[in-house]
């Protein structure tokens, strides 16, 4: 029946008999089609051929919708798909605290689950396991924070239903940790202690205190080197404060101190 249209849209104006003559067709079949087509107009004793002009869509809409594939995938396996793929976008020092929640916290605690069999039940129940472990209120939010983006990465890219969807939303200000500044006797039992165990953190803990900037900005060397030493530090340092009796000293609470004390 094409051939019909194209004939149609020639001619512009014709009869039944200019159709059955030009497209060889029985006169039935062609008084049926040009009946019910659209393009075609009967205008007194003759036909005439319009152009139906199509609109373009502006716009479409799109399904986004993934189905899920509910899968079976474990919690660890989905903590370390999840690292894996944040440790080409983040920084190092952003990866390794993000690995460090995970392997310390979330892994533990969620070992034995697939990701699918989550509820916000077990969410409420490994934040008051935490809160009992001694953490802070800051970093329970975060780890959960932390959860809540694994949950609805796999979530999002179809890999489980929807089926757990939480906030971590704080209802009260979570009060800062005050910064300690030693005093002068402190401060002189402090180098005392270093000089006999750590000498070498000496010019480290000077500096600190000289020049009033963290730990990360005054190490120098390699990346690598750097935090090699601050692990160093950072487990040397902890005896310190034992022995001072300053368990919840922070080293970068030295800059706060002054050596002319």
């Amino acid at each position: 029946m094409d051939k019909i249209l194209k004939v149609a849209k020639r001619l512009r104006t014709f009869t039944l008999e200019d159709i059955v003559m030009f497209c060889e067709i029985d006169a039935e079949n062609a008084e049926k089609f040009l009946e019910k087509s659209k393009n075609i107009k009967f205008c007194g004793d003759k036909f005439e051929y319009i152009e139906t002009v199509k609109v373009e869509d502006k716009f479409k809409i799109i399904d986004k919708n993934i189905p899920s594939e509910n899968s079976d995938i474990t919690v660890v396996a989905a903590c370390e798909m999840f690292l894996e793929i944040k440790q080409k976008t983040m920084t190092e020092t952003s990866f390794q605290t993000y690995k460090t929640f995970v392997y310390a916290q979330i892994i533990p605690y969620f070992k034995k689950f697939k990701l699918k069999e989550i509820t916000s039940l077990d969410i409420e129940n490994f934040r008051k396991y935490l809160q009992e472990n001694k953490k802070s209120e800051r970093r329970i939010k975060n780890i959960l924070c932390l959860l809540n983006q694994i949950i609805k990465h796999f979530q999002n890219e179809g890999y489980i239903d929807k089926t757990c969807v939480f906030e971590v939303k704080r209802i009260a200000d979570i009060p800062r940790r005050q910064i300690q500044i030693l005093t002068p006797e402190q401060l002189v039992q402090l180098f005392r202690i270093i000089k006999k165990k750590y000498p070498y953190m000496i010019p480290i803990v000077q500096k600190s205190i000289t020049l009033k900037q963290p730990l990360n900005t005054i190490l120098t060397g390699s990346e690598q080197q750097k935090k090699s030493l601050k692990r160093k530090i950072r487990k040397d340092f902890y005896k310190v404060k034992q022995k001072l009796g300053l368990i919840n000293y922070m080293f970068d609470d030295l800059r706060f101190s002054n050596l002319d004390n």
